[in-house]
């Protein structure tokens, strides 16, 4: 048990934070900033999954070979990343718990309280959804059988190989499979339970980066937003289509992660790509992120593209002074960022010339 426990700690939050200083010591506002690491470690861990997994699905390659090779790679990069920032930490605990003593306490216990009804639910009760059948049913025969997608996870019968294109290209129920084999515990237990409390915190440190992008030092407001982001997702159940159910109810489900992680963090990612004038690590990030948005179901091939490009134009279209002469606006500056928004967008390129031609 506290094998697990230690097992768990690395996997959900020193390894995902070491993955994030791997790239976020490049980028000046966010190097020192935890929580930013933590949020990009997991686009990092899905993209790692994304990258390597499907490759291995049409070589028919088994479990065992998935689970070696991302636990080596993502091993690797983090103790590179421990090593390399390790001058750091000093710096990086210090400007942190700075952080902390400026946020208002009553609001920010109010927060964690919040959250953590959120994941109390999660700890104490159980919702049986119907697409488990299929996305925890895959994690479960991924597992049992040492293979992927061989085996219908409905039926057991040896046709797994004709799966849906669109379930291979976003293999997320492959990244469950991948947990349960690192912490040696059951799929459906890492779904239901482990994996839920781990990621709604990651999904609430990424409302208050965006909070605090919009409201920049006025913390009063950043936590009222954050209380009020939480006051919606408890009372947003209006459907159970709607992202606020797909949070609380199946967040271990890729199609949740896609509307709760990727979808957010590419409208953070894009701003500050426009703040900093598209730098190579602005950009790379976004190639990360929509890479990982790939990982979690095939709507994560189409919508984050679409999303990124529509934002890059949009940042270009606000600068046009209608005023002034349309041949005064800069449209090879605009042309040259809505190219740089098309390299990130890559990963989605090549699952979609996949999908239409496999």
């Amino acid at each position: 048990m506290i094998e697990k426990g230690i097992l768990a700690i690395l996997s959900f939050i020193v390894v995902p934070i070491s993955l994030g200083f791997l790239f976020t010591r490049f980028i000046n506002k966010e190097k020192n900033s935890i929580l930013f690491a933590f949020v990009i470690g997991y686009l990092v861990e899905f993209a790692i999954c994304e990258l390597i997994s499907v490759p291995m699905i049409f070589l028919k390659c088994k479990f065992t070979t998935l689970l070696y090779t991302y636990s080596i790679i993502v091993g690797v990069l983090a103790i590179i990343s421990i090593i390399i920032n390790f001058k750091n930490i000093k710096e990086i605990i210090t400007i942190n718990i700075d952080e902390i003593k400026k946020t208002p306490k009553i609001l920010c216990l109010l927060c964690i309280f919040l959250i953590g009804i959120q994941i109390y639910v999660f700890a104490g009760f159980m919702h049986v959804d119907e697409d488990d059948a299929f996305y925890v049913g895959t994690s479960v025969t991924t597992v049992q059988t040492n293979s992927l997608f061989k085996y219908d996870p409905a039926t057991g019968a040896l046709d797994g190989e004709n799966a849906k294109i669109r379930f291979i290209l976003g293999p997320f129920s492959l990244f469950i499979s991948i947990i349960s084999g690192i912490l040696n515990t059951h799929p459906t237990i890492v779904s239901h339970l482990i994996y839920p409390i781990a990621i709604i915190p990651v999904i609430y440190f990424l409302y208050y980066l965006i909070a605090k992008k919009l409201f920049k030092e006025d913390r009063k407001s950043i936590f009222m937003f954050l209380i009020l982001i939480n006051i919606i997702n408890m009372w947003g159940a209006y459907s159970g289509k709607s992202n606020f159910s797909y949070l609380l109810f199946r967040i271990w489900q890729g199609k949740a992660m896609l509307c709760n992680l990727i979808i957010p963090v590419i409208w953070l990612l894009g701003l500050n790509a426009y703040e900093n004038e598209y730098k190579f690590i602005d950009c790379l990030l976004l190639f990360i992120a929509i890479l990982a948005g790939n990982l979690t179901t095939t709507m994560g091939i189409g919508i984050p593209p679409i999303e990124l490009m529509l934002l890059i134009f949009s940042f270009e279209i606000s600068e046009f002074d209608f005023k002034q002469k349309i041949s005064s606006f800069n449209f090879k500056k605009m042309f040259i960022n809505l190219l740089k928004g098309l390299c990130c967008c890559i990963p989605s390129i090549i699952n979609g010339l996949i999908y239409i031609l496999y």
